[in-house]
């Protein structure tokens, strides 16, 4: 047996005694319980997103196998949900829609862990008033401000966070203030992580991965009688030598190019909400203006034979605004409203040598209703919108389409312990914007677009929950088939099936959870490839992870993840070689010394038996001819956390 695997099954069966011993009690839930609004979502415990504090999203879903983030830096990372890239679903920030669509060498939505609130993934089946076009569902992350920050009795404060991880020499250091006075609060947060170029699990430095990250917020919030205003902003920056092409380290047998490139993404989001506190059962209303912007400029490195290195200069901004009131409906809570997204990709740059610029638009404009209530032993949720898009191309040709999206969503309690869930989703995606790196001159063609249809995904989802005492067993199964879906100026049909397997474990100061997660996903009815997948999905085939935690003594908590990757067969007629197997080992210890408990110490070993391995969403395991960019190997790290 492998020192992995004998740590796999080491951390699962020292627990069970501890289980045995103590009286079971039900504590909060991770995954699919009280965190979640619903069966089947999946939502990480503010543990979990407390852990990946100095870390990235990768971090905050490492437990969840069906949710599954790529590359070994933050600027390449792309979340995946049952296999479905995230350009597929609606994403949002504090409910302002994300612009996703760059660079399938980069990544898409940055979010700073230390930043987060909650965060909530509804695979496959999402509900009306997630915004236009999620696909294959949704993922809502939503941010601290003052209010969640301050302490009871208290109109001031702040944090310091201290992080410091060997490999890489990478340091990060994170400022937080925060307080109110009478009807205002306000929140500002910066943070910065630089640091070397890691080395992998075969002792090898990847070059040019080094962390250079700044974040940045602001929240201010007004309470008025009966309403409150709350004004956020949010901004990412990651500046840097990378790989000429970012989310691996490079390629035999195609276009020679040089080994970096420098990488500049500047990503922000600026909201502003209006909501009344107080609802009377039919007037509760919201009104939210936002804007959403992730721009990238790459610049080759000047040469001795290059007087005017290339460039490229994309930008991609969503300009959002939701109107939208909750009332009490025959017991039912329904949320109404209507919403418009005007959303631009513009490109410009010198390729070759040949400069270019391109554009594409799109608005659309929405109404919406979603009723959530329970009649019997019945949890229901079902809604409906009628989205009207007006898409505009490079070429100023114009597509106008409008469609209907229909979710519904069950949950019966069957018995006290066994509950059935399912739902059924039709959703309306309208012709697609290209990613920004993606325009080129064959789009500006006046037929160039004739071949896309507009979008439409079908979702559904079908599970079981078994809770008795401090165990809770777990069983789902799920398909996403997206008709349509845009690929350049074609249109393919993607499709993802699997079922998710799930068994956890509760007892008086922890707990241990395993999961399991099978998908399969296919293109245009056919195995598919890594690099026909670009921008539509990856191969994540079989992962199983467990995770456990346990407060040994009053302030003092152990606990780790592993994560197992099945081998699965390269697929595709193009590859020539299969995705390995891997089994990864992440332990920590936090403690709060009893005489400052305003401070917390945390020492983390990632990767504790340094393997090689590239996660299994990161491009190209399946072809010989890509370097895979792997994941940093053995990591020690320590963090230092004071509230004050």
């Amino acid at each position: 047996m492998s020192r992995p695997s004998l740590a796999a099954l080491l951390m699962g069966t020292a627990l069970l005694p501890l289980s045995a011993a103590a009286q079971p009690i039900l504590l909060d839930e991770i995954t699919l319980t009280a965190t979640a609004d619903r069966p089947g979502q999946i939502a990480p415990s503010p543990e979990q997103i407390e852990d990946a504090r100095t870390g990235s999203l990768e971090d905050v879903f490492r437990a969840e196998p069906s949710v599954s983030v790529s590359s070994g830096i933050a600027i390449a990372e792309r979340v995946f949900v049952n296999g479905i890239d995230e350009q597929q679903l609606s994403v949002t920030v504090d409910g302002a829609a994300q612009n996703n669509r760059m660079f399938h060498h980069t990544g898409t939505n940055m979010i700073d862990p230390a930043l987060l609130k909650a965060a909530r993934v509804d695979p496959g089946v999402a509900p009306a008033d997630a915004g236009f076009a999620a696909l294959g569902g949704s993922i809502a992350y939503e941010t601290k401000s003052a209010l969640d920050l301050l302490e009871d009795g208290r109109d001031m404060g702040g944090r310091v966070t201290l992080g410091y991880g060997d490999n890489g020499g990478t340091g990060t250091a994170a400022v937080t203030l925060f307080g109110r006075r009478g009807p205002v609060d306000a929140m500002i947060y910066a943070k910065r992580a630089t640091g070397d170029a890691y080395e992998d699990g075969n002792g090898r430095t990847v070059p040019f991965t080094g962390a250079d990250l700044t974040s940045q917020a602001l929240k201010l919030g007004a309470t008025f009688g009966d309403w409150r205003a709350e004004l956020g902003a949010i901004r990412f920056q990651d500046d840097a030598l990378r790989p000429y092409r970012a989310n691996f380290g490079g390629t035999s047998g195609l276009r020679p190019v040089p080994e970096s490139r420098r990488y500049a993404l500047d990503q922000s989001t600026q909201t502003l909400t209006i909501r009344r506190t107080v609802a009377d059962g039919l007037l509760d209303p919201e009104i939210r203006i936002a804007r959403s912007r992730s721009e990238l400029d790459t610049t080759d490195l000047p040469t001795p034979g290059t007087v005017q290195p290339d460039f490229n200069n994309g930008d991609a901004d969503t300009v959002s605004v939701v109107v939208q009131n909750r009332m009490q409906v025959a017991g039912f809570e329904v949320t109404a409203g209507v919403d418009n997204y005007r959303t631009a990709a513009r490109y410009e740059g010198q390729v070759r040598g040949i400069a270019a610029a391109f554009r594409e638009d799109r608005t659309t404009t929405g109404v919406f209703a979603q009723a959530r209530g329970a009649v019997g032993d019945l949890d229901v949720s079902g809604g409906l919108r009628h989205d009207f898009s007006r898409f505009t191309g490079a070429g100023g040709q114009e597509i106008d389409t409008d469609g209907t999206s229909a979710n519904v969503d069950v949950s019966w309690a069957a018995t006290p312990e066994l509950t059935f869930n399912g739902g059924l989703s039709s959703v309306f995606g309208g012709t697609q914007l290209a990613s920004v790196y993606e325009l080129d001159s064959p789009f500006l063609l006046e037929r160039a677009y004739d071949a896309l249809n507009p979008t439409r995904a079908h979702n559904a989802v079908l599970g079981a929950e078994w809770r008795r005492g401090g165990t809770t067993l777990g069983a789902e199964l799920f398909r996403t088939r997206i008709d349509d879906i845009r690929k350049g100026l074609v249109s393919r049909d993607l499709e993802s099936e699997g079922f998710r397997l799930s068994a956890r474990q509760d007892w008086q100061g922890g707990f241990a959870a395993l999961r399991y997660s099978d998908t399969d996903v296919t293109l245009d009815g056919a195995p598919a490839s890594s690099f026909d997948l670009r921008e539509l999905g990856t191969v994540p085939g079989g992962m199983l992870t467990l995770e456990a935690r346990h407060e040994v003594m009053a302030g003092l908590s152990l606990g780790g993840i592993v994560q197992h990757a099945i081998e699965e067969d390269g697929r595709g007629a193009d590859v020539d070689s299969d995705w390995p197997g891997y089994t990864v080992v992440d332990v920590f210890a936090e403690y709060e010394p009893a005489g400052l408990r305003n401070v917390t110490l945390r020492a983390e070993v990632n990767n504790l038996f340094d393997r090689a391995y590239a996660d299994r969403a990161t491009y190209g395991a399946d072809f010989t001819s890509v370097v895979q960019q792997l994941e940093p190997g053995r990591s020690i790290a320590l963090t230092a956390d004071l509230r004050f």
